[in-house]
């Protein structure tokens, strides 16, 4: 066994003894989600897949972990603020990163990747802070302003962003009812994702949708209409971003034949030079299959592709 193995083994042993991982309730953050999702979990349905991926959910706990433990450190009594506070009112349990008393202010921390910050923060992260400050509420605490903090994995101090929004009772409210709607249905909601997504990260997959779900099927998926906005808007907006950078590569590839035999330094200091690159080395199937008899082949980690195609 390798020592990656040997990591993998360990940190994913740990998280499963969180107490997140251990939370039997559908939490705040569940909220906004998969509606099939969080319809097994309320009727306590037994996980399925038990290989999905963990490394970006241990990286974001082991993030929360040591924020606050720094908070901890500036506020050794907890005057100023509650840290990881697990809060509960109606049926509902929430575990609030960080409440600062003072300023009526819940926060929320989000680790991310910078890719991903373009739609921060989405509806389903915006429900969430708002139901922790409706708990906050229940529980006589004064709540003013609710707030989502972004910290990209891949990034540094400079890429941290942050959304505050005036805390809104009747957000908090219309989020809630989306779970209530989910729980009085005596009918399975249809699955939302496609398998290339919960095989990896859906802890109710099965393929065979008998003791789990299949996720939806590929003729399904490709023919559903996405009713999301934030999701139809994430498509239009990729569509556009593809047709910017095939515009952008024709003007690079006219702009680099205009340059063709150029070299020298402009009066603005831009150096424009050409070099030579020796080609791709490549292994010659044809004489390793003469001399081996066979060409011995080692396949990569599985990965999903993306497709979005207009009208």
């Amino acid at each position: 066994m390798t020592i990656a193995n040997e990591l993998i083994k360990a940190i994913t042993g740990q998280s499963k003894t969180s107490a997140r991982s251990l939370q039997a309730e559908v939490g705040p953050s569940e909220i906004g989600g998969c509606r099939r999702k969080v319809y097994m979990k309320l009727n306590d349905w037994q996980p399925t897949n038990h290989n999905t991926l963990k490394l970006a959910s241990i990286m974001g706990t082991a993030i929360h972990t040591y924020i606050q433990e720094s908070f901890k450190k500036q506020d050794p009594f907890g005057e100023k603020y509650l840290l990881e506070e697990s809060m509960e009112a109606e049926g509902i349990k929430g575990h609030i990163d960080m409440f600062d008393i003072e300023n009526g202010e819940v926060i929320d921390w989000k680790t991310t990747k910078k890719s991903n910050l373009s739609y921060f923060p989405t509806r389903q992260q915006r429900w969430q802070v708002q139901i922790y400050g409706w708990l906050l509420e229940q529980n006589n605490y004064d709540v003013k302003n609710v707030t989502l903090v972004a910290i990209p994995r891949d990034g540094d101090e400079r890429d941290i962003v942050y959304h505050t929004e005036p805390y809104d009772k009747e957000t908090a409210k219309e989020a809630l009812r989306w779970l209530e709607e989910i729980k009085e249905s005596s009918v399975m909601p249809p699955a939302e994702k496609d398998v290339a997504f919960c095989k990896l990260y859906c802890q109710y997959y099965e393929p065979t949708g008998v003791f789990g779900c299949a996720s939806r099927p590929k003729a399904v998926a490709e023919g559903a209409v996405i009713d999301d906005p934030e999701l139809a808007s994430a498509a239009k907006d990729y569509l556009q971003t593809v047709s910017e950078i095939s515009n952008l590569e024709k003007i690079k590839d006219s702009l680099k034949a205009k340059l063709e035999g150029t070299s020298g330094i402009t009066s603005e200091g831009i150096k424009v030079s050409w070099s030579t690159i020796a080609g791709r080395k490549m292994v010659d199937e044809d004489k390793v299959k003469e001399l081996l008899g066979e060409i011995p082949v080692r396949y990569g980690k599985e990965t999903i592709r993306l497709s979005v195609k207009g009208e």
